[in-house]
């Protein structure tokens, strides 16, 4: 079985760092990457403002990887929230889903989507240089160390200055995250993912997707929001305990 894999908000594939390859390795399979429009290799397109629509443009470019193959997906925030809208309307697209730090418009209070404090560094480091913009990103985002968040800031904004997305992209994605709306029912098989130290969106939108879609839930202690990042064996090792348990009908 083969993965694919969502990056979140403004992200695109080269963010996973090696996520992808420990992932394959762990399940001994081939995982697969693709970035939405607006972002990476599609920054000269514009992202839709509509979440629904964001899938379907993934989902047509998939088509043409998808083979005969038997697939899963794994996203993360925004990620998630594509695997989500994708697995609820084309239920027969993935044996197994995987959502990370994701969250919807009902799913919890406006605050707890996204906590005031990092709203406000995000906002005010738009005022400064593009270092600093990610640097921000990454301190609201990763509970690693300092050092290695300014290694890190220094990679994504050179990629970044690469492959620039518009600000239009930017708008579009952040407009469809927040008309994002938790669908009634997801018929795929679910595993729910989060940090309790996420300090960008709160733990609370996880619980509560779980709870309500009658997914499991596993909880990191102390890493951030950018989970597979901060830590991704705990994340291959959740995803390759609950995939050798659960066998899809």
């Amino acid at each position: 079985m083969k993965w694919l894999l969502l990056r979140g908000l403004t992200r695109d594939q080269r963010h996973w760092g090696d996520f992808p390859a420990r992932l394959g390795a762990a399940l001994g399979t081939e995982v697969v990457c693709i970035d939405p429009p607006g972002f990476g290799t599609e920054y000269k397109r514009q992202s839709p403002k509509l979440l629904s629509q964001i899938t379907d443009d993934i989902r047509g470019r998939f088509a043409q990887l998808r083979g005969d193959d038997e697939w899963s997906i794994l996203g993360i925030s925004l990620g998630g929230m594509l695997t989500l809208d994708w697995c609820s309307r084309f239920p027969d697209d993935f044996a197994r889903a995987v959502v990370i730090n994701t969250s919807a418009s009902n799913s919890a209070s406006i605050q707890d989507r996204f906590k005031p404090s990092a709203a406000f560094g995000l906002v005010t480091s738009a005022f400064r240089s593009p270092a600093a913009v990610e640097r921000t990103a990454l301190a609201a985002s990763s509970n690693k160390p300092a050092a290695e968040l300014d290694v890190l800031a220094e990679q994504w904004t050179q990629w970044k200055a690469q492959t620039p997305p518009s600000r239009s992209s930017i708008i579009g994605q952040i407009v469809a995250a927040t008309r994002f709306t938790l669908p009634e029912t997801v018929n795929v098989p679910l595993l729910v993912l989060n940090s309790r130290n996420d300090r960008l969106v709160s733990y609370k939108n996880s619980a509560a997707i779980a709870q309500r879609l009658q997914a499991p839930l596993k909880v990191h202690p102390t890493a951030g929001h950018d989970l597979p990042t901060d830590d991704p064996d705990w994340v291959c090792q959740q995803v390759a305990d609950w995939a050798e348990s659960h066998h899809p009908s």
